[in-house]
């Protein structure tokens, strides 16, 4: 298992979605690089890698906001709700 340096019941208990970006895509969902500050005190973000069940397409790069479902297993990535695709951000590159 993961030790990803900040206590695990402190981010579990928030309810506000976190930002990250898709970093790749499977038929069940995607692969995402989510990125948390454990101390908000210090400004360091810390990315960990997660995976959220999402049927649409959305390319690599575009930013997403999830929320912790539940957290890694042996051999799985912590599991998120997808909450929102900010589309946006991809139609700026393309642009």
């Amino acid at each position: 298992m993961w030790n990803y340096e900040s206590n695990e019941t402190d981010i579990m208990n928030l309810r506000d979605s976190m930002e990250g970006v898709v970093r790749d895509q499977t038929r069940s969902g995607l692969y995402i690089d989510l990125k948390i500050n454990p101390d908000l005190i210090d400004e360091t973000e810390h990315t960990i890698p997660v995976f959220g069940y999402w049927t649409g397409r959305v390319p690599k790069g575009t930013k997403v906001f999830c929320s912790i479902k539940r957290w890694a297993k042996e051999n799985r990535n912590i599991l998120v709700n997808v909450d929102s695709v900010a589309y946006e951000s991809d139609m700026e590159k393309a642009a």
